[in-house]
C-alpha cells in the first residue's frame, strides 16, 4: 500500500462569552395630578433584551428597563409609579460572526436619582449587556498516513451541541391572611437549582421568589414574601443522561388582592421562561506528529482551541453586614420591608479544585418607620463581599461565570441608627474548560530520506517515550526497533539503551 493520507472532520461545539457592553438609560416620571412629592423611598429597576441582529463584527440589540418608584407625598401617603424606558446600541467585536447563534442577557448594575422635585423624578440606570454564543467549528485533521508513515496520536476531547430551546410555564401562589389593602410594588425572581438531561428531554428545577410591598389601612407599608418550587420538563431531541445542561430562568408576575369572609389574600400569577442548551461529550484520536523512515514528510498544522462547557450548577452562601443611618436621618423603630434586592457579581474565578472565589455587592433599600417623626423612611444598603464557595466539580483552570440572586434577607435594628442585614444568596455558576491542540491538516510525501551512514545508532530513552519516539530518533521503523531490541518494555522508564544495527553496502 502506497503513501495514502486519510483525513476526517470533527465538529466542535462550545458556548462562550463573546463581549459585553454597558448602556445608560434615563427616565422621567410624573406623579398623578395634584400629588406633591416629598421624598423617594425606593427605586427598583429590571431589564431585558429583546430584538437583536448579528452581522460580521457587529451585534445590534434593543431592550427595556422597567422602573418602579415608591415615594411619599407631603401628606405622608405612599405612592408608586411605574415607567418603561427603551435602549438600543451595538457591540463591536471581531469575534462576532454573521451566522453565530447569539444570546443576549442584561442586568441592571446600578440606579440613581438624577433629580427630584415636587412634581418630577428623574432617574438613570446602568445596564450591562452580555453577548454569549453557541459556536460550532469544523476541524479537518489527519487520522492516518498510510503505509510507511508512523504517527503519534493524541486524544481530542470536545463537546457536541445536541439540543436547545426556550420553554414557558404558568404558576401561581397565594399568601393568605394579609393586612394590606393596596399593592405598592412587587419584585419576582427565578432561581434554577438543578438541571438534568434525560432521554430526549431536560428537567429544570428551581424556585420562584416574590417580594410584595403593600399599604395597610392605617397608611403604613407592609411587606410579604412568597417562595414556590417549580419543576419543568422540556423536549430536547438527542439529549441523554449525563449530558451537560446549561439553563437560566426569568419570571414575570402580576399580583392582586382578593378578599372574602376569611380575610384577604395576595394571589400572584407567574409566567416562567427558561432558556436551555444541552451538550454531550465526545473524543477522537488525532495525529499530532508523523514520521517516515524512507521519505521526508511535508506537514501543515494548525492550532485549534477547544472550549468545553463543564458544568452549570447553583451554590448558596450568606452575606452579612450593616448599614448606619446618617446623623440627619430619623431613627428606625420598625422595619417595614426591603426592596430592590439584588446581587451584582463583579468577579468570579476558580480558586482551586471544587472552590470558587466570587466578589460583588448585595444591594437594596430598607424601608423603616420612625415613631417620633411618624414617618416612613428608607436607607440604601450596599454590602460588598468576597467569598470562597464550594463548587463540586469545578477545576482550577476553568473559566467561570457567575450571576447571583437574593434568596431571602433578614433585617434587625440595633441601637436605632444601625440595621443589621443578613442575605441568603444563590450563585448560578457556569464553568468551561479551554485547551489548545495542534492538529495536522495536510500531509505530503517529500523526497527520499538519506539513509544514515552509521552502522550503529544508540538512543538513550527518556521517561515515557513510546516506540514511535525511539524509531524517529534512530531513523528506522518501529518494527525494526522491536526486532533488534526484543526485551524493551513500553512505555520506557528512562535510561534504557536502544541499539539499532544497519547493514551498509560497500
Amino acid at each position: 500500500m502506497a503513501f495514502e493520507p486519510v483525513y476526517d472532520v470533527v465538529r466542535l461545539s462550545s458556548r462562550k462569552k463573546v463581549a459585553s457592553a454597558q448602556a445608560v438609560t434615563e427616565a422621567r416620571l410624573l406623579p398623578a395630578p395634584g400629588t406633591v412629592i416629598a421624598r423617594v423611598l425606593s427605586i427598583t429597576a429590571t431589564s431585558n433584551v429583546g430584538a437583536s441582529e448579528v452581522f460580521a463584527g457587529e451585534a445590534r440589540y434593543g431592550g427595556r428597563v422597567d422602573f418602579t418608584v415608591l415615594f411619599v407625598d407631603v401628606d405622608g401617603k405612599n405612592h408608586s409609579i411605574t415607567h418603561s424606558a427603551e435602549f438600543s446600541d451595538k457591540i463591536e467585536s471581531p469575534l462576532v460572526t454573521a451566522d453565530m447563534k447569539a444570546d443576549f442577557t442584561s442586568e441592571v448594575l446600578d440606579t440613581d436619582v438624577v433629580n427630584v422635585s415636587s412634581g418630577e423624578i428623574k432617574l438613570a440606570a446602568v445596564v450591562e449587556i452580555r453577548l454569549d454564543a453557541d459556536e460550532s467549528v469544523e476541524i479537518r485533521y489527519l487520522s492516518s498516513g498510510g503505509a510507511g508513515v508512523y504517527g503519534s496520536g493524541e486524544e481530542l476531547e470536545y463537546s457536541v451541541y445536541k439540543a436547545g430551546g426556550t420553554g414557558t410555564a404558568n404558576h401561581s401562589s397565594t399568601i393568605a391572611d394579609v393586612k394590606i389593602v393596596d399593592i405598592l410594588a412587587c419584585e419576582y425572581r427565578a432561581i434554577v437549582t438543578t438541571r438534568t438531561a434525560g432521554m430526549d428531554s431536560v428537567t429544570i428545577n428551581g424556585l420562584i421568589i416574590g417580594d410584595i410591598l403593600g399599604e395597610t389601612e392605617d397608611g403604613l407599608a407592609a411587606s410579604y414574601r412568597t417562595e414556590i418550587p417549580f419543576s419543568e420538563e422540556f423536549a430536547a431531541d438527542g439529549a441523554s443522561a449525563g449530558d451537560i445542561v446549561l439553563a437560566r430562568a426569568c419570571v414575570s408576575g402580576t399580583p392582586r388582592i382578593e378578599t372574602d369572609d376569611d380575610g384577604s389574600a395576595i394571589i400572584s400569577d407567574y409566567k416562567l421562561t427558561i432558556v436551555y442548551a444541552v451538550y454531550g461529550e465526545a473524543k477522537t484520536e488525532v495525529v499530532s506528529d508523523v514520521f517516515s523512515a524512507t521519505h521526508e514528510l511535508l506537514v501543515t498544522s494548525e492550532s485549534a482551541t477547544v472550549c468545553k462547557p463543564r458544568l452549570n450548577t447553583t451554590v448558596t452562601d450568606r452575606v452579612e453586614g450593616s448599614v448606619t443611618l446618617e446623623v440627619n436621618m430619623p431613627i428606625a423603630d420598625n422595619i417595614l420591608g426591603m426592596t430592590a434586592q439584588r446581587v451584582t457579581v463583579t468577579n468570579a474565578a476558580a480558586a482551586a479544585d471544587d472552590e470558587m472565589l466570587v466578589e460583588g455587592v448585595v444591594g437594596g433599600n430598607v424601608i423603616y418607620y420612625c415613631a417620633e417623626a411618624n414617618s416612613e423612611n428608607s436607607v440604601a444598603v450596599e454590602l460588598p463581599f468576597s467569598l470562597k464557595v464550594a463548587v463540586p466539580g469545578l477545576k482550577e483552570d476553568d473559566e467561570v461565570y457567575a450571576r447571583g440572586e437574593v434568596i431571602s434577607a433578614s433585617l434587625k435594628i440595633r441601637r436605632g441608627n444601625e440595621i443589621d442585614v443578613r442575605a441568603e444568596v444563590a450563585f448560578e455558576v457556569c464553568a468551561a474548560a479551554s485547551s489548545t491542540k495542534c492538529v495536522i491538516t495536510e500531509l505530503t510525501e517529500g523526497e527520499a530520506r538519506i539513509i544514515p551512514t552509521a552502522a550503529i545508532s544508540v538512543h538513550v530513552a527518556r521517561p515515557g517515550e513510546s516506540l514511535w519516539d525511539v524509531a524517529k530518533a534512530t531513523g528506522t521503523t518501529p518494527e525494526e526497533v522491536v526486532a533488534q531490541n526484543p526485551d524493551l518494555e513500553l512505555p520506557l522508564k528512562g535510561g534504557e539503551r536502544v541499539i539499532v544495527y544497519r547493514y551498509l553496502e560497500k
